[in-house]
């Protein structure tokens, strides 16, 4: 059901759907994509949650002895997190403790997810037809999209807490602010000439 709220948020943050010039399937495909991009970030920070949450556990148990072998099993747990589908990315952080509370919206979060991978545009074709009902499906697809980024930002807190863990005499924000100015750098200095989807 789609709220008065929901159609005001949805204008209010793009306030073009509100103008006479536009394309009304375009928008549903931009926003379409913007949903899908929350997901990816989800996803991302569900993989730097599961590498520094094993690494941690590793440290805990005494099984990291030094740099060398530290590095082997990061490299190793970036590897599996990466391997991994949403849904196997919710499976191995089953256990982390930092996410319990968070599991179950983000199994549902993962359903829904499947449904917009999957059956959203054969299922929605119907609702194609009339410029308000796109306007409804866009505002849902908003409600949507904000539920998936507060999840993402809690998934950001709960790698936030291990990483405080693993570096307790560390400032763990100004290191990683740090590591993102270094990537930044490094990305200017060295502009990709192909991305990755052209080595398929």
């Amino acid at each position: 059901m789609v709220e008065d709220s929901d159609l005001d948020l949805l204008y209010e943050e793009f306030p073009e759907l509100e103008g006479k010039n536009i394309i009304i399937e375009k928008e549903v495909l931009a926003h379409f994509g913007l949903l899908f991009s929350g997901y990816a970030l989800l996803e991302a920070g569900l993989q730097n949650c599961f590498i520094f949450w094993k690494l941690c556990s590793r440290v805990k148990d005494r099984s990291v002895s030094d740099g060398e072998q530290w590095k082997l099993l990061y490299d190793s747990f970036e590897h599996k997190a990466q391997a991994s589908t949403f849904g196997a990315l919710l499976r191995l952080l089953e256990d982390c403790t930092p996410l319990l509370v968070q599991q179950d919206e983000l199994k549902l979060l993962k359903r829904k997810r499947d449904y917009f991978a999957h059956h959203f545009f054969r299922e929605e074709n119907k609702n194609m037809f009339s410029s308000e009902v796109k306007i409804l499906l866009i505002s849902r697809m908003n409600v949507l999209r904000r539920r998936v980024k507060a999840s993402e930002e809690k998934v950001d807190v709960a790698t936030l807490e291990i990483l405080k863990d693993l570096y307790p005499k560390t400032d763990v924000i100004k290191m990683i602010d740090g590591l993102a100015d270094d990537l930044k750098s490094q990305a200017m200095a060295n502009p990709p000439t192909h991305f990755g989807w052209e080595k398929y």
